[in-house]
């Protein structure tokens, strides 16, 4: 009986997202309680591959919120991910600032992660999304 060979090269297995998840830092301003927050995950095509939208209650000053599962979408292959983005949004009611950092894991089928951490960021009324890259 012939043995079998694995060529990765020429397998159909696609490392695959399965999971996302966030956690947020809040600096020295905190995030009202009824300030909506988005968190869009994209692909290199621009597709959403996973998202969450919540108020999530208050955030206080120097706290630390989740981690918060995202769903997942689109369970995008990890060599789609490279060039893709995370936006952060809120949507306040009247006036807010939230001064904070976040760490968003993606998680892929073949166990490996990519991982997107930024830090020191402002939303306001004003000024409501910031979108990134993915590192």
């Amino acid at each position: 009986m012939p043995k079998q060979s694995y060529d990765r090269k020429h397998c159909n297995c696609m490392s695959t997202l399965t999971q996302a998840s966030i956690v947020f830092h809040t600096n020295d301003e905190d995030k009202d309680d009824d300030s909506h927050v988005t968190v869009t995950v994209r692909d290199d095509n621009g597709f959403i591959v996973a998202r969450i939208d919540d108020d999530f209650g208050h955030f206080n000053d120097q706290s630390n919120n989740g981690p918060y599962s995202l769903a997942v979408t689109n369970p995008a292959d990890k060599s789609s991910m490279g060039g893709g983005t995370v936006t952060v949004r809120i949507d306040p009611h009247g006036h807010d600032t939230w001064r904070f950092n976040f760490s968003l894991r993606l998680r892929f089928a073949d166990g490996t992660t990519i991982v997107s951490a930024n830090d020191g960021l402002e939303l306001t009324q004003n000024n409501q999304q910031q979108t990134f890259g993915l590192s």
